[in-house]
């Protein structure tokens, strides 16, 4: 609710049995109250809330008729006890002052256990000073029957004074079960924060190594790759230095390929300059021998007629014998023969006894 009266609206709850949250499950073990609607604003704590078996930190709920839904706790302290917290701050102010204390600021929960206290003390006095007035009333009651005017107005005044101490005892009752429950709820958040710093420092601690792990890999990572990096520079270098070695193999034998091959060329050509000069020689010994065998035969031709004394006709040569010739110029090393045969061919031509074929053609 909202507007100008927000504050003064209450809500009164009549309770006409156990609410499911306090039933009892089949287990036996009853359950935790759940949070009103008056604690729909905070987060929940299922996880958190502590179980059953543990009673150091139970959620005590107090007895209430009423409360505000805007306000709530800070609403009943402004609505009952503004004049009273004011009142018990100047006597606490002036009691410090009286005895030379300085006022220091306390916590919150201190705070409320001294308002708390300060109320209970209040509170002792008002049933004190109640019982008096309830005294003197009964005292009033049993006397005489001539009471005079003004010991009825008397009377109407206590009476409206302990109306007014009852309500104002109620309120001190229903704020004392609103701080208790309270001071619980503090309890219980204070835990809840307890054990999140808990699992937030864990969570932490957990970040951390796992920061150191990932830290420690990408080290080893690093380190891989360098040595992969080492290493691939290496093999290449050994491929180079091998492909370099292979290639002066290869030109190596290439250049010897290649000077052996001018060798042999430089050798063909000097076997043919050798043949060539052979030939030319061989050539030149043939006319050679042709000319020396004319001259035998003329030689022997004069002998014979010289011996004989008789006139010889010179026949033609046969065609035989000129293809000897032709033969005999044409191939001369085929018709040359061995060396040996030269010589017995030249006897034969020299000797005296010649058969009855010339190899000249001429006959007696």
């Amino acid at each position: 609710m909202w507007g100008q009266y927000a504050s003064d609206v209450q809500l009164v709850l009549q309770r006409t049995g156990p609410s499911l949250s306090e039933r009892p499950n089949s287990d036996g073990t009853s359950r935790v109250p759940e949070r009103g609607l008056y604690r729909q604003s905070l987060p929940p704590l299922a996880k958190l809330r502590p179980s059953a078996n543990n009673c150091s930190l139970k959620r005590r709920e107090y007895k209430r008729k009423s409360l505000t839904f805007t306000a709530g706790a800070k609403g009943l302290r402004d609505i009952f006890g503004k004049g009273r917290d004011a009142e018990a701050k100047q006597q606490q102010r002036a009691l410090n002052q009286g005895r030379g204390v300085v006022s220091v600021p306390l916590s919150p929960a201190r705070e409320l256990v001294r308002l708390v206290q300060l109320q209970k003390d209040k509170l002792q006095i008002l049933e004190s000073r109640l019982q008096g007035c309830e005294a003197e009333l009964h005292g009033w009651e049993s006397g005489d029957g001539g009471v005079c005017v003004e010991g009825q107005e008397d009377v109407g005044v206590l009476e409206e004074e302990l109306a007014r101490l009852e309500q104002q005892l109620r309120r001190n009752e229903v704020e004392m079960s609103e701080e208790e429950f309270w001071l619980n709820e503090l309890q219980i958040e204070q835990e809840s924060e307890r054990q999140l710093r808990e699992q937030l420092q864990e969570l932490i601690g957990r970040v951390r190594e796992c920061e150191a792990r990932l830290g420690e890999y990408l080290t080893r990572i690093q380190g891989m790759e360098a040595g992969l990096e080492q290493e691939t520079e290496q093999s290449r270098q050994v491929d180079e230095e091998e492909a370099r070695a292979q290639l002066g193999k290869v030109r190596a034998e290439l250049e010897q390929q290649v000077q052996h091959r001018v060798q042999l060329e430089s050798s063909c050509r000097a076997v043919d300059r050798s043949l060539g000069q052979s030939s030319k020689k061989l050539q030149e010994k043939e006319q050679e021998l042709e000319q020396l065998t004319r001259e035998l035969r003329q030689v022997n031709l004069q002998q014979f007629i010289h011996q004989t004394g008789t006139k010889v006709t010179v026949l033609p040569a046969q065609p035989n014998d000129q293809k000897n010739k032709t033969d005999l110029q044409s191939g001369s090393l085929k018709q040359l023969g061995s060396s040996r045969l030269l010589p017995s061919d030249l006897r034969a031509l020299q000797s005296p006894v010649s058969s009855g074929l010339n190899p000249e053609g001429i006959y007696v």
